[in-house]
């Protein structure tokens, strides 16, 4: 059998680590094949080697039963690989036919780039695979899932036959999920060979053929999706059974700790984004906040942390009012810890250390600072016990941040905050990017939190992480909060009606 591509004894070790041995891997044409491993288990470098990214330091690539030498991306796209990684590499300022030609351009007989070809040659691309998308639009004005349409049209515009898609669900909502998916079974059709690396084992189960399972480095597992289970993959995963399924004692809340009192927010382009938001969450209690992304959830986070001064109405935190003009940095004095949605641009400084990051927004603390300084030594055993604690997989102290896989640079962030012990804890996305048994340990920390009377404000694309953790549920559509409910009042599809602005709960404004 001639296969898509095979990697055999594949071996690649970085200073301290070895992120891959002997790892050997086979995908035939026409198949969807999952690649799913914990936080740091190997498996983007292994697709990054694929891809030319990196080379092994042993092992041999086949593609389409030709052994190759890939010293470069470039030398991948010219045997038909692609890779549309977990964090994009658009430019925002060009448009996404510009984009999408940048790396094999068309030109005029004078050698300006042909900008009227460029953009029929989208459209004709986005008709052939069902991903319509306007050409002459900047990247920058799309939301996420369309961004990630056009990188997966990128690399098909570069002939990729092989599509590599690395953790393409983390920022997407379930509906952007699901036409995603719908996308990859259409490529799948046409023969491509597509390989998902993804956490998700709801997604890796109803889309892809095969599953290879990797941990610390290794193949531990291979499996045909229809002869296999969630519990089944998770145990290959962590190396034994885990429960998929937090459990969480009596709701008894207290009294309010967090207020939000007649929020409006207006957006840079004049849209009204929150409209007159009142809620509050008491001692005690997870309120989950609903909704489709862009609703206003995350001017909605903003504001409350104190990340934009663009609102009117106020936010009270243990009895102390803020406004629009007070600083993030008096809100976390106030007690208030803050896990961001994006770990990239507002989660994290990339650049700098594992350490200093861990350091930052707890420059007061007294467990490894004086009224000057910071004591090194004891922050630095302060943060490697905590990043034990939350199994985050780093090299050292002193490595970039940026170094770091996604899910253990978010597991980075929320051992930082959680370390910060708040009263309130905006959760939002807490366990984006995360592997099942980091995303469990993170559930079970939330409700330890909840349970020893903080309050957390969750905010969550995940939907069935919504239901499992929050004892209130507050739906927002359009900048509106159209439903309030509880698990328990509620199924799935009730909500997913008031996400979708279908209908507004009794009661609601």
């Amino acid at each position: 059998m001639t296969y898509a591509f095979e990697m055999r004894g594949i071996t690649k070790r970085f200073p301290g680590v070895t992120a891959n041995e002997d790892v050997s891997l086979a995908v035939e044409w026409g198949t969807v094949h999952g690649l799913i491993g914990e936080n740091g288990a190997g498996k983007t470098t292994l697709m990054k080697i694929l891809y030319g990214m990196y080379s092994a330091d042993k092992g041999d690539i086949f593609i389409n039963g030709e052994k190759v030498s890939l010293r470069s991306p470039k030398d991948a796209i010219a045997k038909g690989v692609g890779m549309v990684h977990q964090h994009f590499t658009l430019v925002p300022s060009l448009t996404v036919a510009q984009n999408i030609i940048l790396g094999k351009p068309v030109c005029k007989w004078n050698g300006l780039v042909d900008i009227s070809k460029a953009n029929q040659l989208v459209d004709e691309l986005s008709e052939r695979y069902g991903m319509p998308v306007k050409p002459d639009i900047s990247v920058g004005e799309l939301p996420v899932a369309m961004q990630q349409r056009v990188e997966i049209l990128k690399a098909l515009y570069l002939g990729a036959d092989t599509l590599i898609m690395d953790e393409p669900t983390a920022v997407l909502t379930p509906q952007e999920i699901e036409r995603l998916l719908e996308t990859l079974s259409e490529l799948r059709r046409q023969g491509k060979c597509i390989v998902l690396i993804t956490h998700k084992l709801k997604e890796l189960l109803s889309v892809t053929d095969n599953i290879t399972v990797l941990r610390s480095g290794k193949v531990t597992g291979r499996v045909k999706t229809s002869e296999s289970s969630e519990k089944e993959i998770a145990a290959m995963m962590v190396g034994k059974e885990i429960s998929l399924e937090v459990p969480k004692g009596t709701f008894s809340p207290g009294k309010d700790i967090l207020r939000v009192e007649n929020l409006d927010c207006y957006d840079r382009m004049g849209v009204h984004v929150l409209k007159d938001v009142n809620f509050q969450v008491r001692e005690g209690e997870i309120v989950g906040i609903a909704g489709v992304q862009g609703n206003g959830q995350t001017e909605l986070i903003e504001a409350i942390a104190g990340m934009r001064s663009d609102f009117s109405g106020s936010v009270t935190i243990n009895g102390k009012k803020f406004q629009a003009q007070d600083t993030t940095l008096s809100r976390r004095n106030a007690g208030l810890s803050h896990i961001p949605e994006d770990r990239q641009k507002t989660g994290a400084a990339l650049e700098s250390s594992i350490l200093n990051n861990f350091l930052m927004g707890g420059l007061k603390n007294p467990a490894y600072t004086t009224r000057h300084t910071i004591r090194y030594k004891k922050a630095a055993d302060a943060a490697q016990a905590q990043l034990q604690k939350f199994d985050v997989r780093y090299a050292g102290l002193n490595m970039a941040a940026g170094a770091l896989s996604g899910g253990n640079l978010q597991k980075v962030i929320v051992a930082r905050e959680f370390y910060q012990e708040p009263s309130v804890l905006i959760a939002a996305q807490p366990s984006r990017g995360v592997d099942i048994g980091a995303t469990m340990f993170i559930h079970e920390r939330l409700i330890e939190l909840r349970d020893s009377g903080k309050a957390v404000l969750l905010v969550s694309g995940e939907l069935s992480e919504i239901m499992s953790l929050s004892d209130r549920i507050l739906v927002l559509y359009n900048g509106e909060i159209v439903g309030e409910t509880t698990p328990s009042e509620s199924t799935e599809e009730d909500i997913g009606l008031l996400m979708a602005g279908i209908q507004k709960k009794e009661g609601c404004p």
